[in-house]
């Protein structure tokens, strides 16, 4: 993976991909654990190229990934389905095919050109923006952190709000044939690039999971329309408001006024319990 970024602040560790948050004596970060050191027995046998169903991994992941007009040139490599229910199954390490097979471009590394800087607003505090153009369907880059349980998640949220810290967790809800698994990913301390994205209720780029080697997905960032060079990128962070909420649980769970400023903006930040 090729990634030259580092944090602004000298407190924070960076880190290119997720790692296990800090051990716990219970079955919970048993799994997470098990899950993390797992390798998907699923590989496919190309030769070359991975560009349809008869790549397995292809195959499972209900058709192709990306499309690109020069399989050499990564800055011409798309994602084709936006749809929320895409699961994405890139070629992993026990696969034959190449390292330009056209179904690996998570793997690459960010995007190049992004900048972390104060944003226009300054209660807003720093954001992630892009020297260069991009175009619709780009990977941006993967929002990577301390992969952690659901009780640590909960633990560190209430944490955040006594000692008035902002809360990086982001809970990824994944559902199949009736269940809910979710992955808890906390940049706080340990992080990616991936940690500066600002919340937008009009956003230019959206998140999908992708695995890889193991079963538990990176949280990869893809943009949703073109966005122009030193614009900020932006993703949405939950899919319900809850402005109806009332005083006491707003101050209870640290809701948040939003800053987005954009024409529908809904008041307040996403947010729902875990």
């Amino acid at each position: 993976m090729n990634d030259s970024y580092d944090h602004i602040s000298p407190d924070l560790i960076y880190v290119v991909e997720n790692i296990p948050g800090p051990a716990e004596d219970n079955v919970e970060y048993e799994e997470l654990l098990n899950n993390y050191n797992s390798q998907l027995s699923c590989k496919c046998e190309c030769t070359r190229n991975c560009l349809d169903e008869t790549c397995l991994c292809i195959y499972n992941s209900r058709g192709r990934n990306y499309t690109f007009s020069d399989s050499n040139n990564l800055k011409t490599y798309k994602i084709i389905d936006y749809k929320n229910d895409k699961t994405i199954f890139e070629c992993n390490d026990l696969c034959s095919c190449n390292s330009y097979c056209g179904n690996k471009l998570v793997q690459v590394g960010p995007l190049e050109g992004l900048i972390v800087k104060p944003c226009d607003i300054k209660e807003k505090g720093f954001g992630l923006f892009t020297k260069h153009p991009i175009n619709k369907g780009s990977y941006i880059c993967e929002y990577a952190g301390e992969i952690i349980t659901k009780s640590q998640a909960l633990k560190r949220h209430q944490m955040n709000i006594m000692n008035m810290k902002m809360n990086f967790i982001f809970c990824l809800n994944e559902h199949s044939n009736g269940k809910v698994t979710q992955t808890f990913v906390d940049p706080s301390t340990f992080g990616s690039i991936g940690r500066y994205i600002n919340h937008s209720c009009e956003p230019n780029c959206f998140i999908l999971p992708v695995r890889v080697n193991t079963p538990l997905p990176k949280l990869a960032i893809f943009s949703l329309t073109e966005i122009t060079h030193n614009h900020e990128i932006t993703i949405d962070y939950g899919s319900k408001s809850y402005n109806g909420l009332n005083i006491e649980v707003n101050v209870e769970y640290g809701r948040k006024g939003c800053l987005c400023n954009s024409d529908n903006c809904k008041g307040n930040l996403p947010f729902d319990f875990y």
